[in-house]
């Protein structure tokens, strides 16, 4: 080495790659693309990197050394020759590259890099070595580079620091800034793959309105049916509604939010793809054109899903030969196709679900123990427009509760904190008429339970409303069932139990899951990549937690939450899931979300 400060001295740099891969799995459309690129690619490669090291070129950015305000900028450098490490994870390669620096440079604090080759490339770190004065610098990339010609500024990669703006080093400042300034774009253009832009937008791409008015959805976002925000994608409109975005198998999102590359989640997610296009037609014909509309009849043959199984044609295996990474879904003898591990209540009784005991834990211990609320006026009222609805004052007496409270009067049970509801009636009552217009039928729910001195609850009442035939002003027609052990009345306390618990299975998903789980979280997800450098300390404690969500709800735009996705198609509000849990978003309270404030609001307000 030359003495310190001398022209000429090097610095080794150790750069990890991961090659854009044969097979790129984010770009399969069917499972005959697999076929056709042949399933042996998976997680081998061709060595591009070996042979184009020279059309990779790196320079350094001086934290310390500035030159017209702005850090140095050193020589351009290329990888040089590939290397081993012990510490490479699969499909990782390193290559060593090498610097030329004086101490007129100073400490590297960030880096530019141009990728010259066709295909992108994912960067993972670069580590600078034996830095006079210094010592080891670590930049961790976790990025995809894309071809030079696709960016209008060079990509850089900041140091693995952590600074509050305030505290920035002045010659990385401006570069800082620059940086936030790329991600956030113009608010112009059709993103493309490439493009690492953070924007906003409305979710006006649920439907499809030039294929018909059956796939027409109104737009979700503003004073009408407020929602969270979705990443922009900029695609044009449909003829139709020049408010809607035209649906398209490519939706954008940065290229850093997608699927880790060979990520299993990408196998899911094409995978599932794959049984709706290659799988599901040829069960329907192996079926007789009846495995989309088939219906449990009765118990046995839910419990046939825990048991046996669905037992396939015959012919079924011999249909899907020709889609070898499915047919790996399927036994070769055609058994226990759908078969789901019994849940642990029903491995000690497979009755033990029908119960009251069970149906109460469910509230709490369940699914979604997000909607059970603490009871502190009698008789419940409603916050519905009387003059629109009429008067939804809930009908449970008192005479319904007092026979199981023990004792107490509803006026006790409730000083004692003893009375909870899960509710399901106000939310659910305007949209009611236009859900029972299709072949499913529903009520809008209340369900009353006591909390008993052994800490558990069990059901007192059920109020079933639907609406009034001559229209909605005159208000619900209800009924009241309370528990029953024994004939006709067990068997509808039962069916009355059902209604609460689809009911309470739909908010799960559509409200509890979705909107405030996946929707709600998309735009903290922009907001942080737009305003927080990767260098800010608050973004380094966030980026862990996005991980994926804007990837998995664009997926769900395109096949879940769409207009006759999954969940319009499998959930019993149909058509309205979307605009119903926009209506439910209208009295979200950000400081509500975070405990103990959801508990004390639910509990004790």
């Amino acid at each position: 080495m030359f003495p310190f400060g001398q022209k000429g001295q090097k610095i080794k740099g150790t750069m990890v790659v991961m090659q854009k891969n044969v097979l790129d799995i984010n770009s399969i459309t069917s499972v005959g693309g697999i076929v056709d690129q042949g399933l042996g690619f998976i997680g081998s490669a061709v060595d591009a990197l070996t042979f184009a090291a020279t059309k990779i070129s790196i320079q350094l950015i001086s934290a310390t050394k500035a030159d017209g305000g702005k850090g140095k900028i050193g020589k351009s450098t290329n990888l040089r020759g590939k290397i081993t490490l012990p510490t490479l994870g699969a499909g990782e390669q390193a290559y060593d590259v090498n610097f030329e620096w004086d101490s007129d440079f100073g400490i590297p604090g960030a880096f530019y890099i141009k990728n010259f080759m066709q295909n992108e490339f994912y960067l993972k770190s670069l580590i600078l070595e034996d830095i006079p004065n210094h010592g080891t610098i670590h930049f961790v990339c976790n990025s995809w580079v894309y071809n030079s010609k696709n960016y209008k500024t060079d990509r850089i990669f900041f140091a693995n620091n952590t600074y509050l703006p305030s505290e920035t080093p002045a010659p990385l400042l401006k570069y800082r800034e620059e940086e936030l300034k790329n991600v956030r774009g113009d608010g112009t253009g059709e993103r493309k793959e490439w493009d690492r832009i953070y924007d906003y937008d409305v979710y006006n791409d649920l439907g499809n309105p030039d294929s018909g008015d059956k796939y027409a959805r109104p737009v979700l976002g503003g004073s009408a049916l407020p929602y969270p925000r979705r990443g922009r994608t900029g695609r044009g409109k449909t003829r139709k509604d020049p408010n809607s975005e035209k649906p398209s198998d490519f939706v954008y999102l940065p290229r850093d939010e997608a699927f880790g590359h060979l990520k299993s989640s990408d196998f899911l997610a094409y995978g599932i793809k794959s049984v709706s296009q290659d799988v599901l037609p040829v069960l329907t014909d192996a079926f007789d054109g009846n495995i989309l509309s088939l219906e449990f009849d009765n118990f046995a043959e839910v419990r046939k899903l825990y048991e046996g199984g669905v037992t396939l044609p015959t012919n079924f295996l011999s249909k899907i030969a020709p889609i070898p990474v499915i047919k790996e879904i399927f036994r070769t003898d055609g058994e226990q196709f759908l078969k789901y591990p019994p849940p642990k209540v029903m491995q000690v009784d497979k009755s033990a679900w029908m119960t009251d005991e069970e149906f109460a834990r469910e509230t709490i211990a369940g699914l979604n123990p997000n909607v059970i609320k603490i009871i502190e006026e009698f008789p419940l009222s409603s916050k519905l427009d009387t003059q629109a609805y009429g008067d939804h004052t809930c009908i449970i007496a008192k005479e319904h509760l007092e026979p199981n409270l023990g004792g107490l009067t509803v006026e006790q049970a409730i000083q004692n904190k003893k009375l909870f509801i899960l509710d399901h009636h106000d939310y659910l009552i305007p949209y009611l008429r236009k859900i029972n217009a299709n072949t499913t039928k529903t009520y809008a729910t209340r369900t009353i339970f006591f909390l008993k001195d052994d800490g558990t609850l069990t059901p007192l009442a059920i109020e079933l409303s639907k609406p009034h035939p001559q229209g909605e002003e005159y208000g619900p027609v209800s009924e009241v069932y309370v528990p029953a052990s024994e004939g006709v009345e067990a068997y509808i306390w039962l069916l009355a139990k059902a209604y609460v618990v689809v009911n309470d299975a739909c908010y799960h998903q559509i409200i509890s899951h979705w909107l405030s789980t996946h929707a709600i979280v998309e735009p903290f997800v922009i907001a942080t990549n737009r305003q927080l450098s990767v260098v800010h300390p608050i973004y380094k404690l966030l980026f862990p937690h996005y991980r994926d969500t804007m990837n998995i709800n664009s997926l769900a735009r395109k096949a879940l939450v769409n207009a006759d996705g999954i969940i319009e198609k499998t959930f019993l509000w149909g058509r309205y899931s979307m605009e119903m849990s926009a209506v439910i978003y209208k009295d979200w309270v950000f400081t509500d979300q975070a405990l103990p404030n959801d508990l004390v609001k639910r509990s004790c307000c």
